[in-house]
């Protein structure tokens, strides 16, 4: 367009001057650099915005970041496309050459492997969190009860196998009593270990544990749908699977709750929905509304699209339908006379919101988590998500965080919540948790205070708390303000 709409208005200054200068060095930068490049370049960029969201200092080059959005923004899909047309490419090539015994040899070799080698890595797994809880890494700690791990495959109703692991709890001698459940589904892109430490210092605090991987990613069967009806089916036949296990696990099959992170949240939410076995939930980084979410104000996410597809690609299977809906999507934007009704359609079925009578006419329990700079699951839509459910009859607790997407919870996933100052989201799930699952009758640990993690009978929460920014920003604890209404 024509750059000179951007100028700043008269006696506006402190804009620097390269806001009018049209980035035409953008492409010819681009062009020079070799389109293998283009996915490096955007998940550079990406850690870069993670380590440091607000820039490295004030006066940042803006005519340098405008350059880098541009080059993604133009070769983006190019990239997607090339990359799957390989793929297809090689898969081609090794079926016309190989024979076909060959292949039933191979893949026969395959699956007994992948099945022998589950034996010795449970073992690997439970060594490993055993461990990380000796040397208090992240936000474990020596002691509580001692855990056995599990790795399983749940069949779900069309027959697509899901894969899970479970953090089981061990009874102490004579101990008769069962286990509150927490089921995890995973983040958009995250493989089976992403709840691992989660799971260990959950289950040591008598829970048991399930994380399972939704379908189309890794080794899960089946195709990414976005949260749609098979992945509501495939939250129930997890459900299914704790009721069979209950009495080998000594698992409390009445008392179940569902946490997941972003693509996790969302799915924990309509699980929660369309299950009534389910007691509580919580969503952390996740969505109410996926028009709103993916296209709020009627502007289209591409950068947040160009990445959830980019990332699908590499380690999952999506659905030919997500695109074909995006594109949908971006069309009505051009033309306010296209048809929009098979994507309302597609999109409502996979946003919480739209089941809010449904979750809420048994006054369910839910804890919403977002995070104040995250623009793909804004913070304001994080409170109409609040407004829509409170309305309805939920009982809602809400917490906006500092941070980008999913960064308030992602240090203590990733083993590193000791080196930056401990955020609360998740001692927050946990005693949201201890509430509702008819938290255990065990005494608190010594000098726990009514309130603290571990309390048998935590008190109820503000009813929202917004974290107060601070120009140390990770490195020093946190501060809130709190509201009972809003």
């Amino acid at each position: 367009g024509n750059p000179s709409k951007f100028a700043p208005p008269p006696g506006c200054p402190g804009l620097p001057e390269t806001t009018n200068r049209p980035p035409s060095h953008a492409r010819t930068a681009t062009d020079r650099m070799p389109s293998t490049l283009q996915p490096l370049l955007l998940f550079a960029s990406l850690a870069f915005a993670a380590a440091f969201p607000d820039g490295l200092w004030t006066g940042a080059s803006y005519d340098g970041i405008e350059a880098a959005e541009e080059a993604v923004a133009l070769h983006q899909v190019e990239v997607l496309k090339q990359f799957a047309n390989s793929v297809e490419e090689v898969k081609e090539r090794v079926q016309k050459t190989a024979p076909g015994w060959a292949l039933g040899i191979v893949s026969a070799v395959a699956g007994f492997l992948d099945e022998t080698v589950q034996v010795p890595a449970v073992k690997a797994h439970a060594a490993a969190m055993s461990l990380a809880q000796a040397v208090s890494l992240s936000d474990l700690r020596p002691g509580g009860r001692p855990v056995r791990w599990e790795h399983l495959t749940v069949v779900s109703g069309d027959g697509t196998r899901l894969r899970a692991t479970v953090a089981i709890p061990q009874q102490r001698g004579g101990e008769r009593a069962s286990f509150p459940v927490v089921v995890m589904p995973n983040s958009w892109a995250l493989c089976v270990l992403e709840y691992t430490l989660k799971q260990q210092e959950w289950a040591a605090a008598g829970y048991v544990v399930l994380h399972y991987q939704a379908r189309g990613w890794f080794n899960s069967e089946g195709l990414i749908e976005v949260a749609g009806p098979a992945d509501v089916a495939d939250a129930s036949a997890v459900l299914d699977e704790v009721g069979k296990r209950a009495a080998e696990w000594r698992a409390d099959a009445e008392a179940i709750g569902m946490v997941g992170v972003s693509y996790g949240g969302g799915l924990a939410l309509l699980g929660a929905a369309h299950d009534a076995r389910v007691k509580c939930a919580a969503s952390l980084s996740g969505w109410g509304n996926l028009t709103r979410a993916l296209a709020g104000q009627a502007a289209p996410n591409q950068v947040w699209f160009d990445i959830l597809m980019s990332t699908s690609i590499l380690v999952g299977r999506p659905d030919p339908q997500i695109h074909a809906m995006w594109e949908s999507l971006v069309s009505a934007v051009v033309d306010p006379a296209a048809n929009v009704d098979p994507l309302l359609a597609w999109a409502e079925e996979r946003s919480p919101e739209a089941f809010a009578a449904k979750m809420c006419g048994r006054r369910l329990p839910v804890l919403v988590s977002n995070n104040a700079q995250d623009e793909l699951f804004v913070s304001d839509a994080a409170l109409m998500l609040r407004q829509t459910l409170h309305g309805a009859g939920c009982r809602v607790q809400l917490l906006i965080n500092q941070g980008v997407h999913a960064m308030a919870e992602l240090p203590s996933l990733a083993g590193i919540g000791g080196l930056v100052a401990h955020q609360p989201v998740w001692d927050e799930t946990l005693r949201f948790m201890q509430a509702h699952l008819r938290p255990s009758k065990e005494p608190p640990p010594a000098g726990a205070q009514q309130g603290e993690v571990g309390h048998p009978h935590p008190p109820s929460r503000p009813a929202i708390r917004f974290q107060l920014r601070s120009p140390e920003g990770i490195f020093v604890a946190p501060r809130f303000v709190s509201y009972d209404r809003w």
